[in-house]
């Protein structure tokens, strides 16, 4: 399928958009024609913001802008698409003359950077009461898990005060007194903090009904998934193999369950007809499967389609998965265990703030956070306010990888923000690369984006679907 309508829309600069681009797509080349059609109407280049994950991509973007100006003096290319980035960087470098921007001699007037990058620009600018220096950031992997290590460390050690004891003590029988388990479990926590740690609590109470919201959200979100790859090769012949199956729950199962969490005994139900208990694609099936021997047709019927299956890792993969989802209603006990928990995870983000004020460090997680919390503090919510220059346009690279306390921060840089006031919002990701890639990743926001908006915008939503590497 050719998308080029779709490359032309995207470089509407009177409109925001939310772009899906599979890897191999050219999302790059369209994200600096983008960015260089709205430089080529702009009062300055400053008011013109880009923002990606890594280092790396800032770089990449920011040569390709650069080079995409300098080749203007080799002649136009023959190449269409080349052309598209020819043409505009010529437009740009007029605009430059006419503004005196110096632009090929000044190229740190181009406005690219991380997200995090200007969650530290923020927090510099409006450091947290009590803090005086800059802290060091902490970028290798192995340091942040040690400094979390140590936190989690710290954190038993309160299991000796009246405050903390309990909450310590019942959250370590709840793990069977295992306390490599208890600090594999808080370090990983602290690892995700960004995730949780301003949605775990109302007023200071944990939110029980928050939790059992996003358990049922989280169920949903993977059966959409599974549901959407599992129609194709689901049919009608197989669930009517289902019907003469001696198995009750799944003879009673007409068609693919629906996708919330009330049927996931269903899906259940389904994946274990699926899969061995070492999660492989069964190759046999027999009466202890609901297959006893004079169901020789309906069983025929279902190890075909198994085996139709048996390349399909993805689809095994969601199919697994699915007897890991997480309770939705608790009882008692788990309600307990929770409070327990959160009180645990709370002392260790503490001790773990102790640690980065002793030792005068930070990570790119407490930073974000705290570029949220200083918006929030100072009610400024203009991005006008935090920079030397006026933003108009903000684009983003990797959208699907975007973190909640990220998504946050962005929504506050843009709360002023109106449909008509000329003002212009470009998200470019693949939420498929983030499920199957990344599942840490808030690709939820992703689909909300597409579906709500952010602040007071609703991009229009564009898939690219040209491949130029296969």
């Amino acid at each position: 399928m050719n998308d080029l309508f779709q490359r032309q829309q995207a470089l509407d600069t009177s409109r925001s958009f939310l772009i899906q681009a599979p890897a191999g797509s050219g999302k790059t080349e369209l994200l600096t024609q983008r960015y260089l059609k709205l430089l080529s109407i702009s009062d300055s280049p400053e008011s013109v913001l880009a923002m990606t994950f890594t280092k790396k991509a800032v770089s990449e973007l920011k040569a390709r802008v650069i080079d995409a100006l300098k080749s203007v003096e080799s002649g136009r290319p023959q190449q269409p698409h080349k052309q598209i980035t020819f043409d505009l960087a010529v437009a740009v470098l007029a605009r430059s003359r006419k503004y005196e921007w110096h632009i090929i001699d000044m190229p740190q007037r181009l406005k690219i950077s991380t997200i995090d990058g200007l969650s530290n620009l923020i927090t510099n600018r409006y450091p947290q009461p009590g803090t005086w220096i800059n802290k060091q950031i902490i970028t290798q992997t192995w340091q942040q898990e040690a400094i979390y290590l140590q936190a989690a460390k710290q954190t038993l050690l309160s299991i000796d005060t009246e405050e903390f004891g309990q909450c310590i003590s019942e959250t370590l029988l709840y793990l069977d007194n295992n306390v490599n388990h208890f600090y594999q479990l808080i370090t990983y926590m602290l690892s995700k903090r960004d995730q949780w740690l301003n949605k775990l609590y109302i007023k200071n109470v944990l939110n029980v009904q928050s939790l059992q919201d996003s358990a049922a959200n989280i169920i949903s979100k993977h059966l959409m998934q599974l549901s959407a790859q599992a129609c194709i090769h689901f049919n009608d012949a197989f669930f009517n193999a289902l019907k003469a199956n001696t198995n009750i729950e799944l003879s009673g199962i007409e068609k693919l369950p629906a996708t919330n969490a009330s049927e996931l005994k269903q899906w259940q139900e389904l994946a274990n007809l699926c899969l061995t208990e070492k999660g492989e694609w069964r190759k046999t099936l027999t009466k202890k499967n609901g297959f006893p021997a004079e169901l020789k047709v309906q069983k025929k019927v279902v190890l075909e389609m198994l085996e139709v299956l048996s390349d399909k890792a993805d689809i095994k993969m969601l199919l697994n998965e699915i007897n890991t989802m997480p309770d939705v209603d608790f009882d008692t006990l788990q309600i307990a265990a929770l409070k327990n928990i959160a009180q645990v995870l709370k002392i260790a983000v503490a001790q773990l703030n102790v640690l980065f004020d002793e030792q005068q460090s930070t990570d790119f997680i407490q930073v974000a956070l705290d570029a949220d919390r200083a918006l929030a503090d100072h009610e400024m919510n203009d991005i006008a306010l935090f920079l030397d220059y006026k933003i108009q346009h903000l684009l983003i690279d990797e959208f699907q990888d975007t973190s909640s306390t990220q998504f946050s921060l962005i929504e506050r840089l843009i709360a002023n923000w109106q449909k008509d006031d000329a003002k212009t919002l470009f998200l470019v990701g693949d939420p498929m690369q983030s499920i199957y890639l990344f599942r840490q990743s808030q690709v939820g926001l992703f689909l909300q984006v597409r579906e709500i908006g952010i602040a007071n915008l609703k991009p229009s939503f564009l898939q690219l679907t040209t491949n130029f590497r296969s």
